[in-house]
């Protein structure tokens, strides 16, 4: 049972850091599980249309949600040893909550197996700035420790709600921050 609470904090943790991230002030459980995949790189394009069911979008804002999602799926996949694929597609101030993470999954010897979905996808304006909703499914992603028992209880949402907001930065669009949420969608 404490192991089941230690796991289930240990996850909620690094999310609950992300609703801070940025100028959302919004609340709610959050979560950073990893999603499926829409990235620069020519051998993520393959992952992102296996794994999204689709062959991505035109729209770079959304892309960069994909991308996003790709490097953190990358970082929980590894048990938080591969970070470098964030930074270029997160502000350094989410860089910083799920780098918290990764060394959590680190010094805990957790990583996810498998690969989560991104449903759908899409762009919205706010006040706040430019958002991307999107939903996803974890049911094909389970976070294990070392001996790869899962770590969380049967009972956990698999189905994700994202309001992330991007933004640009140079010549592309990085993630800056959000919230998570159990939803149905």
């Amino acid at each position: 049972m404490r192991i089941r609470n230690l796991a289930v904090t240990a996850t909620l943790i690094p999310v609950l850091m992300l609703a801070g991230c940025g100028t959302d002030t919004a609340s709610g459980a959050t979560t950073a599980a990893p999603g499926a995949q829409k990235a620069a790189k020519p051998g993520l394009a393959d992952e992102v249309a296996a794994n999204a069911g689709q062959d991505g979008s035109d729209d770079p804002v959304v892309n960069a949600y994909y991308a996003y999602r790709v490097a953190l799926d990358a970082m929980m996949r590894s048990g938080g040893r591969r970070t470098k694929q964030l930074e270029p597609v997160m502000t350094p101030k989410m860089f910083q909550a799920i780098s918290v993470q990764a060394k959590y999954f680190r010094a805990k010897k957790l990583h996810n197996t498998g690969t989560t979905k991104v449903i759908w996808a899409k762009r919205t304006l706010a006040s706040n700035g430019v958002i991307v909703s999107a939903c996803y499914d974890t049911s094909a992603a389970r976070t294990v420790n070392a001996r790869g028992r899962g770590v969380l209880p049967t009972n956990t949402p698999t189905r994700w709600l994202d309001q992330m907001r991007v933004q640009p930065q140079q010549s592309h669009w990085i993630v800056d921050g959000g919230t998570t949420t159990p939803n149905a969608c």
